[in-house]
């Protein structure tokens, strides 16, 4: 039986929550429609609601749908998904102006466009710099991954240039009075948020026209382009650490210009002497209608497919051996064909879709690992200790506060900063579910049955146990240790500190043994029991002693069996 339970709190974040303007998101969606049917398609979409009236519509955006962000991009996913328009081709047309890239090693990636034609109101402001703060927070990791600028174009002069300074001044948003580099990331509000992004460079990014500089990304703008309220045309620029992520944004927030009928011009880009264009909306795909059907377990027809991924603002024409789909360029999220299967389901409707016994008939046995887990949550819940499950993504942040950076399994192209790496320990989820619950009241007693992974990929599951209390001590942590070494064929060895290699930073030095299994007792070490070193506790703010242990939970090896003769 499993006895453990999932109480106590962990934080991250998934999603953004946006507030849009009921009427303004009717405008998008082609038809006013009661707020509950608005409701409803958001909640469809995989995109819960949080607050619906007839004034305000507030929900939780998921980072995977960035073009959501923008009440133009909203508007258009549920006009498409209600069937009252249908799956759009997004034109540009080529820009004088010039965007000249230079070497900036600090943040590489520069990108632009001109939005001419708009209409700017109070409403289409607050909609644009919402958009752009809750991008700029999630998918940009805060601006440190991408940030955006926002100009009035009238008062641009070309050619642009993106280039590196040691030091360069000019006048910043909303302030009457030149100021440098330094001084902006000293004394300016916002480069006091953000002056962490440059911590040790040497050199600063800026985009600039032929009369200076237009912005300081990812700190400030300049006040010479300042919106107003005669503001008709736009300049968008995009920079940051990766080249796919900036054309991205770019795309999401001129596909949305062109819902507001500006006229989109494409800035080339001319770097080292080779130009490009800024905005890349051609991208067709293939779909295998066969392999669809076969994962959801349906008939589909190719005219069906059509009609559906139409649903989901994707134009398909059917030829041999499958779909030929034109991708949006605002849909980040299509990266693989079960994403264009996935848009299916969704158009289709969960509701529909009949359950079915599975026409494989098997058996199945419980794992000896499986075993094991369940005998460590036993013991340890009969002993007062509450099961924890956390994510096994981290960032090197939060492993960096426990003294455990270790080399480990990188995502390529994160979704947000709270999940960069595979974890290699649970002692750093440990210790942040302890501080996020340390008002709870004393003792806290808690421990996590769950998977690591070393730098190769290779996952193993580990028991991690932790008491923390006004006096918690080795001794503590060595008694729950001792009640289940037994069950889990493991043995405690005492060694010289000097002796341990790596060193363990942070363990208290004199207060901590080493795990080693009883099968081969001359191997390394699997794990450790001790007291947490108080320069990790304060890291995690907690301000009572932390007494540990985490250790490989895997199974006995079975000996060879010899094999029988034959008579």
């Amino acid at each position: 039986m499993f006895l453990g339970y999932l109480t106590l709190k962990y934080s991250v974040m998934f999603m953004a929550t946006l507030s849009f303007n009921k009427k303004e998101l009717d405008r998008f969606i082609t038809k006013e429609l009661p707020f509950e049917k608005v409701a409803n398609a958001f909640e469809m979409l995989g995109m819960p609601v949080d607050k619906a009236n007839e004034e305000e519509i507030v929900a939780d955006i998921t980072n995977d749908r960035i073009d959501m962000f923008t009440v133009e991009g909203a508007g258009r996913a549920i006009g498409q998904f209600m069937g009252l328009i249908g799956s759009k081709e997004y034109k540009v047309e080529a820009s004088e102006l010039v965007l000249n890239v230079e070497n900036v090693s600090v943040r590489p990636y520069a990108m632009a466009f001109v939005a001419r034609g708009l209409k700017i109101d109070d409403e289409m402001i607050r909609s644009l710099i919402m958009a752009q703060e809750k991008i700029h927070d999630t998918f940009g990791r805060k601006r440190k991954k991408i940030a955006i600028g926002i100009h009035d174009v009238d008062k641009v002069t070309g050619p642009l240039y993106y280039k590196a300074f040691k030091d360069i001044s000019f006048i910043p948003l909303d302030t009457d009075k030149e100021m440098s580099v330094q001084q902006i990331l000293k004394n300016h509000p916002k480069g006091q948020e953000y002056a962490h992004i440059f911590d040790n460079a040497s050199e600063y990014p800026m985009f600039m026209d032929s009369k200076g500089v237009l912005s300081f990304p990812p700190i400030i703008n300049s006040e010479r382009t300042r919106l107003t309220e005669k503001t008709v045309n736009l300049l968008f620029d995009v920079t940051g650490t990766s080249e796919t992520a900036v054309r991205i944004v770019l795309n999401v927030f001129a596909t949305a210009m062109q819902e507001r009928g500006a006229k989109i011009e494409n800035i080339k880009i001319n770097k080292s002497g080779m130009i490009q264009d800024s905005l890349v909306f051609e991208r067709k795909e293939k779909l295998s209608l066969k392999f669809a059907n076969k994962l959801l377990g349906l008939k589909l027809k190719d005219q069906d497919a059509i009609s559906l991924l139409d649903r989901m603002g994707m134009k398909a024409n059917a030829e041999k051996g499958g779909l030929i789909i034109s991708v949006p360029p605002y849909r980040s999220d299509i990266i693989h064909e079960v994403d264009f299967i996935e848009d299916l389901a969704v158009a289709y409707g969960y509701e529909n879709f009949k359950p079915a016994l599975p026409k494989l008939f098997t058996t199945g046995a419980v794992s000896e690992q499986t075993k094991l887990d369940y005998k460590a949550r036993d013991i340890l819940v009969s002993l007062g200790f509450i099961e924890i499950n956390s994510w096994t993504l981290t960032n090197e942040e939060m492993t960096g506060k426990a003294f455990m950076n270790k080399e480990s399994v990188t995502i390529k192209n994160p979704r947000t900063s709270d999940f960069t790496i595979f974890r290699t320990d649970l002692t750093p989820s440990v210790l942040q579910t302890l501080a996020e619950n340390k008002t709870k009241g004393l003792p806290l007693k808690i421990f996590e049955v769950g998977r690591v992974s070393n730098p190769d990929g290779k996952c193993r599951t580990r028991l991690c146990c932790a008491i923390m209390s006004e006096n918690s001590s080795f001794s503590d942590i060595v008694s729950v240790f001792n009640e289940v070494k037994g069950f889990a064929k493991v043995f405690e060895r005492y060694v010289e500190e000097e002796k341990v290699k790596p060193r363990l930073e942070h363990l208290i030095d004199g207060r901590f043994i080493l795990i080693k299994k009883q099968e081969d007792m001359k191997a390394e070490s699997i794990g450790w029991c001790g007291e947490i070193h108080p320069k990790v506790l304060e890291n995690f703010r907690l301000e009572y002693p932390v007494a540990m242990f985490e250790f490989d939970l895997s199974p006995s090896v079975p000996g060879k069996t010899k094999r029988m003769k034959k008579k």
